[in-house]
């Protein structure tokens, strides 16, 4: 699934085969906050999709993120697979690929990512090398 930055797809991004607007959006527009990793994982996938910066940053833990700018969102995403996940009560873990196009040629980012409650919101941490 690839969407400009400037347009509002119909199916959300994350491979829920939701409706946007029924899916990632309630957490992008601001309308609730993700219940767990896993979702907060995949609307942080759509918001790299449709560019929404604030989102990135309200998600991220505020000791690993990095200073993003509208730059850092020009990839062309094309789909999500969540392998596995790990939940916890103050910490769980997901790993995901998420595949993008780059020089006309598919690529994968595979990752598996550290998230951790903080003051009572799921945030992204950092990639870990392994699930130990």
């Amino acid at each position: 699934m690839t969407t400009p930055s400037n347009q509002t797809p119909s199916t959300c991004p994350c491979g829920s085969g939701k409706a946007f607007a029924q899916c990632c959006n309630l957490y992008l527009s601001g309308k609730t906050y993700p219940n767990n990793a896993e979702f907060l994982m995949r609307s942080r996938y759509s918001a790299y999709v449709i560019g929404n910066l604030p989102y990135l940053k309200k998600s991220w833990h505020p000791d690993t993120y990095p200073e993003l700018s509208e730059q850092d969102l020009q990839t062309k995403w094309l789909r999500l697979e969540v392998i596995k996940a790990k939940k916890g009560l103050k910490k769980s873990i997901v790993e995901f690929k998420a595949w993008f196009e780059d020089d006309d040629a598919e690529h994968a980012l595979h990752e598996i990512s550290l998230f951790k409650l903080y003051k009572k919101r799921w945030v992204y941490v950092q990639p870990l090398e392994s699930w130990d």
